[in-house]
């Protein structure tokens, strides 16, 4: 059986593949502020991680995805542990005070907000102590089965998390969900391993093999070339802020890698509303390169992912 054309959302249908973007809510990145009103024009859903979906006043005009905030387990003054049986995650950060993350608090939240959710994992990024990789997969799975069998919202799409670090802990985490009900599954991890593109698509092969009729979304990967390998390879959506992050550097997806310096907002929002456009392969009434100052020579690549 092959994997579904769309997925269905209490606000709305998203046709597959989609390219997600990544907005936030607050006052961090008031690029997102400017960016988002136009989100429905080029995309079918949004992306927002839990951090930031706690700051949100009103949801955005489309099918809102809201992941599990597990990210912040690569920071290095947050600590996993482990507390009946489950994974839960304390963040410390620099300014404020520390917030713990359990499936339950993760998945009241998703009910309330949410059309799709993702279930509370924890990334391994490359050079894991093998003992604490084990530890981390382990709770992963612990943390999606709880969560399969505790959703109440019958139209919360849910997407069951895989961490790994190489094709076999793919397999297995894969293979735990096989039986759970999910919605879909979702791979996370993968962007530390985003310059070795080798590694990432056999773990993106491995999760495909173990589930091949399920949903399949990549988070974080953005750039447009990866997009069209991972969709090639059965990956239904992905999502990333790499659009509005390299907007905001004064960067182009369509160009040399060249940056555009003393940039106002409007015009920022132009360039990463064209980023959007080319990958997302839709089309606005945009100029693909701002052209405001004299350019500079980025350090950064353009293929950012």
């Amino acid at each position: 059986m092959s994997p579904p054309v769309q997925l269905v959302t209490r606000r709305g249908v998203v046709p597959f593949p989609a390219y997600l973007p990544v907005t936030t809510f607050g006052k961090k990145y008031p690029l997102d502020d400017l960016v988002r009103p136009y989100l429905p024009r080029l995309a079918r859903g949004v992306m927002v991680s839990l951090h930031y979906a706690r700051q949100m006043t009103a949801p955005p005009r489309l099918p809102l995805f809201v992941d599990s905030g597990g990210f912040a387990a690569i920071f290095q003054t947050s600590v996993v542990r482990e507390e009946h049986d489950l994974g839960v995650l304390d963040v410390h950060p620099s300014e404020g005070v520390m917030e713990t993350l359990t499936p339950m608090s993760v998945l009241d939240f998703q009910e309330q907000h949410a059309d799709v959710a993702f279930t509370l994992d924890f990334p391994i990024p490359p050079g894991t102590e093998p003992n604490e990789a084990e530890r981390r997969l382990g709770l992963t799975i612990a943390n999606a089965r709880w969560a399969a069998s505790n959703r109440r919202r019958a139209d919360l799409r849910l997407y069951g998390c895989v961490q790994a670090w190489d094709a076999e802990s793919a397999r297995r985490c894969a293979r735990a969900y096989a039986d759970l009900g999910f919605d879909g599954v979702a791979i996370g991890g993968l962007v530390p391993r985003a310059r070795k593109l080798d590694d990432v698509f056999a773990i993106v092969d491995a999760v495909r093999e173990e589930l091949p009729s399920s949903p399949l979304h990549v988070f974080g990967l953005g750039n447009p070339a990866t997009v069209r390998s991972l969709f090639e390879r059965g990956v239904q959506s992905v999502d990333s802020s790499s659009y509005v992050k390299l907007a905001a550097s004064g960067i182009s997806w369509g160009g040399d890698g060249t940056v555009v310096t003393d940039m106002a907002p409007p015009e920022r929002l132009r360039l990463a509303l064209s980023n959007l456009a080319l990958a997302s392969r839709a089309t606005v009434g945009l100029a693909p390169r701002v052209w405001l100052a004299e350019p500079v020579r980025s350090s950064s690549p353009a293929g950012a992912e």
